[in-house]
């Protein structure tokens, strides 16, 4: 079978989930006899004239920037919300440059990016949408008050658009349970594939220091673990925040500014933020911190969850991460109420007050099971189940709402931004743009 992946980021880029996922699948789909081809790229994550490479069997094309820039002014109607404009130009760029080769027998695209409309909007092969965290559902947990119109849109077009789509996967019941309430329709879960890579060496004895691992942002929950720390008082272990500090509320706020203003006694006191680390220096955290927080409020999946159970690291983790399904409480983990600050902390000083053969064992035991759960030969019959039956056209997607067509195709015609800004109150129009003046300069705060 020849199937297409169009994502957001691969490799050879260093990246978050989506990458951890596809990495891991894709070797053992092209193992199993099957051609696989990777685009990629992003309003972000694109090169000039593209770019073409092969990482274990896998062809793999970066995002030709030629092929953006020329979708940008298609949709110059949005000018005026720059993040629903870009991100429609870098999908259908993907849609036109994934032309350029034969047709495969299945698509596989991504919710995140609107990587799916062009491939609903236009006839070709079956697709299957793969849920990891829309923009919309980003959004939702994290607004920014400069994204709120595009924001709201996407939501929109999200709905509408995986509502027609020919399939939706997610790999969390959670998520599951959201979109179907929110498509009315089905969507099937499908586990990821993750085989532990081998350890540089064997865990040796471990320290008493807690670590999360993630990006410092509101919805990872570093509010819920300060609170937790300071209930804890004296007894709070010192814990490692691994992660690049991420904007909060504004794109020029800085989360992690915001924690120390707010939590000043235990952001920088029990909670020492580092940066952002290469995997292999992962591993190497993961195999000797004492235990592992996974704080997110809300998570879909959460790789590094998975990561750190792998490695024998205890774990406790919020109920809002999609791969808190794979933890049996108290046996293989624990799992805490996501915005409970007492919950967390219950767990915490469990956790610490017990002995040190009692959480190697709770480690085994979680990294037994992962094994168990996520091995290529438990998850991927449903996965290639699914692949077969779209491309025998046993799955038929709904008719597209015109109004989606409407909204989401690219124009020949460039649209004015004068037009648009004609609409505004040339007050607001002149206070704004001496404000923002003022900011380039540092002139202003405000």
């Amino acid at each position: 079978m020849k199937i297409l992946f169009v994502l957001p980021e691969y490799l050879p880029r260093i990246g978050g989930g989506i990458i951890t996922n596809f990495s891991s699948l894709l070797p053992w789909l092209a193992r199993a006899g099957h051609e696989v081809r990777v685009i990629y790229g992003s309003s972000f994550v694109n090169t000039p004239g593209g770019g073409k490479s092969t990482i274990e069997g896998i062809e793999i094309e970066v995002l030709d920037s030629d092929l953006f820039a020329k979708f940008i002014p298609r949709f110059g109607r949005y000018e005026t919300v720059p993040k629903l404009q870009r991100h429609l130009a870098a999908a259908w760029a993907l849609w036109e440059q994934a032309q350029r080769n034969p047709s495969p027998d299945v698509v596989q695209v991504t919710d995140w990016g609107l990587l799916f409309l062009p491939w609903l909007l236009r006839k070709g092969p079956p697709v299957v949408t793969s849920l990891h965290g829309s923009i919309g559902q980003v959004a939702h947990h994290d607004p920014y008050e400069g994204d709120r119109a595009a924001d709201a849109v996407i939501q929109l077009i999200e709905v509408l658009g995986l509502a027609s789509i020919d399939a939706v996967i997610s790999h969390s019941t959670s998520n599951v349970h959201f979109w179907t309430e929110k498509l009315a329709r089905k969507v099937d879960l499908i586990r990821p594939v993750f085989v532990p890579g081998d350890l540089p060496h064997e865990p040796g004895e471990r320290t008493e220091r807690g670590l999360v691992i993630g990006r410092v942002q509101r919805w990872k929950g570093p509010h819920v673990l300060c609170e937790a720390l300071r209930l804890l008082g004296q007894r709070a272990p010192d814990i490692d925040w691994i992660g690049r500090d991420v904007p909060i509320h504004e794109s020029n706020g800085s989360t992690a500014r915001h924690l120390s203003q707010t939590w000043p006694d235990v952001w920088g006191g029990k909670i020492h933020h580092l940066p952002e680390e290469k995997p292999a220096q992962i591993r190497e955290r993961h195999l000797a911190a004492g235990f592992v927080i996974v704080p997110s409020t809300w998570d879909v999946f959460n790789f590094t969850c998975i990561e750190a159970m792998a490695s024998a690291a205890p774990v406790i983790c919020s109920s809002g991460v999609g791969a808190s399904d794979l933890i049996e409480n108290g046996v293989t983990g624990y799992v805490y109420e996501p915005t409970s600050g007492p919950s967390l902390a219950e767990n915490i000083d469990r956790l610490v007050s017990m002995s040190s053969q009692r959480r190697a064992e709770l480690g085994t035991a979680g990294a037994e099971a992962i094994r168990r759960a996520l091995a290529p030969e438990t998850v991927l019959p449903a996965r290639l189940d699914l692949y077969h039956a779209l491309a025998r056209g046993d799955r038929k997607s709904r008719p597209v709402d015109d109004e989606l067509i409407g909204i989401c195709s690219p124009a020949e015609a460039t649209a004015s931004l004068d037009a648009s800004l004609n609409e505004i109150a040339l007050r607001h129009l002149v206070v704004h743009s001496l404000q923002r003046v003022l900011r380039k300069f540092g002139l202003s705060r405000t």
